[in-house]
């Protein structure tokens, strides 16, 4: 069990267990040792980025009220492909 607990993939938006200081005095290397090892993959990163996939635009508004709206989410490409057919 103690793998799966080690491999697992950490996406951005979770909260690491202990810090890259913590980590790096466990180990015995540099604290940027441990940051790059963390460091999420450019190609990973703009896939999952709110920027590239511009959702407000998805929901036709500007990314201003899209904000202000608390950021909802378009719903999936196969349900929106689905509502247009009923227009």
């Amino acid at each position: 069990m103690a793998e799966n607990a080690s491999s697992k993939k950490w996406t951005r938006r979770e909260k690491r267990p202990i810090t890259a200081r913590q980590a790096s005095e466990r180990f015995g290397i540099s604290i940027r040792t441990v940051q790059r090892a963390w460091a999420q993959p450019r190609e990973q990163y703009l896939a999952e980025s709110l920027m590239r996939n511009k959702p407000w635009e998805k929901l036709g508004m500007s990314r201003a009220t899209w904000y202000r709206r608390g950021k909802p989410m378009p719903p999936p490409e196969k349900e929106q492909a689905h509502d247009h057919h009923h227009v």
